[in-house]
């Protein structure tokens, strides 16, 4: 399951927002449902697109919409999912170019190095495109975050804490208080 926060604002500067996936096994609602419970805020607006288990959900959010691809919808004002089907296809594209193969037990651990990687974005600034149709839209443009800046995030998240690599390479966090010497 992917999960992309879209951006309030497309101004240059604003960060893209966060993208999360997680690995739902067995593929029942249920399942599904427990894992949009821990990531999702139910006041959040939901688009997706008109899968059973999505439509199931929707009502447990404020607002949700949906695009039928079925019937060749892919875009209806504001509502897509085509942020979603980007963040797809740079997990397609991080495997085949960088990763190679990852392992199901570990495959949480890459869906959120891939989700950090996203989030470490910012809009740079928009610029109008023709479509096959010729009609005109505005495209968002993005720029990755220097390293040395995505470093400050990291920080944040680790203040406080010691951790530890597992023998399986999963990571331990051994207490709350970080020692260092």
């Amino acid at each position: 399951m992917v999960i992309v926060q879209r951006p309030d604002d497309v101004t240059p500067g604003t960060p893209a927002g966060d993208a999360r996936a997680a690995v739902v096994t067995g593929l029942s609602l249920r399942a599904a449902a427990r894992t949009a419970e821990a990531q999702i805020d139910p006041a959040a607006y939901l688009m997706s697109d008109e899968a059973s288990a999505f439509m199931a959900l929707g009502e447990n959010y404020t607002r949700h919409d949906t695009v039928k691809h079925s019937s060749r919808e892919y875009v209806r004002d504001d509502v897509h999912v085509n942020s979603v089907e980007g963040f797809n296809s740079r997990v397609r594209r991080t495997i085949a170019g960088v990763f190679h193969h990852i392992s199901p037990q570990h495959a949480d651990l890459y869906f959120h190095e891939i989700g950090f990687r996203w989030s470490q974005r910012i809009v740079t600034g928009q610029v109008v495109r023709k479509t096959r149709n010729g009609r005109e839209r505005m495209k968002t443009m993005w720029s990755r975050v220097p390293p040395a800046l995505q470093l400050l995030q990291v920080f944040r998240a680790a203040t406080g804490r010691q951790m530890r690599r597992s023998l399986d390479g999963g990571i331990i966090v051994k207490s709350a208080v970080a020692v260092f010497g």
